[in-house]
C-alpha cells in the first residue's frame, strides 16, 4: 500500500512525511522534488515562470503515473496535487485523472490546519511560485478546503498538536500495515 499526504502548502506535509518516513523506515518521495528533478533540476518557481501551471500540472500526472507502479511507499505530494488547470479558462479545477491514480490502491492523508494558521504562516519563499496571480490565498484555500477533504481516506488534525503525537496516531491506525 502507498501512503500519500495531501494539503495545502505549508499546512507541514513534507515535515510529517519526513518523520513518518524516518519512523517506519518507508521510502518517502516528494512530488514536487521529483518533478523539479524531471525537469532538469529547476525549482517549481522556474518551470511555472517558463511553462506555466498547466504545463506543472500535466508533469505532475506524468509522475504519478510512475508512482502508481509503486508500493510500499510514503507519497508527500505537492498542495496542487488533486487539482489541473482547465485549457479553455486557465481556471484550477478538481484533476479527475490524478485523483483516480491517488485513489487507486493509496490511503489519502489530508493534514488539517486551522485557516488562520495557513493565512499566518510566512510563505514567502523564493523558489514558490505564486499559486494564482489574480486570486488571494484566501481564496484559494476556500476552493481547495473541500475538496482535500473530500478525496481524504483520512483527515489528520494537525490543529493544537504536536507532529510527534500525530505521527504515532498515523502508525496506529489499523487500514494501514507499516509493518
Amino acid at each position: 500500500m502507498k501512503i500519500a499526504l495531501i494539503g495545502p502548502r505549508g499546512a507541514g506535509k513534507s515535515k510529517i512525511s519526513r518523520k513518518l518516513s524516518k519512523k517506519t523506515e518507508k521510502l518517502l518521495l516528494s512530488t514536487d522534488q521529483l518533478v523539479c528533478y524531471e525537469a532538469g533540476g529547476r525549482t517549481v518557481k522556474e518551470i511555472v515562470e517558463q511553462e506555466g501551471w498547466e504545463s506543472f500540472r500535466n508533469r505532475e500526472y506524468e509522475l504519478l503515473k510512475k508512482l502508481h507502479k509503486m508500493d510500499n511507499i510514503i507519497i508527500d505530494c505537492g498542495g496542487g496535487i488533486l487539482f489541473d488547470i482547465d485549457p479553455l479558462t486557465k481556471e484550477e479545477v478538481e484533476s479527475e485523472r490524478k485523483i483516480k491514480l491517488l485513489k487507486n490502491n493509496t490511503f489519502v492523508i489530508y493534514v488539517l490546519r486551522d485557516l488562520d494558521w495557513l493565512l499566518n504562516k510566512d510563505l514567502k519563499n523564493s523558489q514558490r511560485p505564486d499559486l494564482n496571480s489574480q486570486k488571494s490565498y484566501m481564496d484559494i484555500l476556500k476552493k481547495r478546503l473541500p475538496i482535500y477533504e473530500k478525496y481524504a481516506n483520512y483527515i489528520l488534525d494537525m490543529r493544537k498538536r504536536e507532529i510527534e503525537d500525530a505521527i504515532e496516531e498515523l502508525i496506529k491506525l489499523p487500514q494501514i500495515n507499516f509493518y
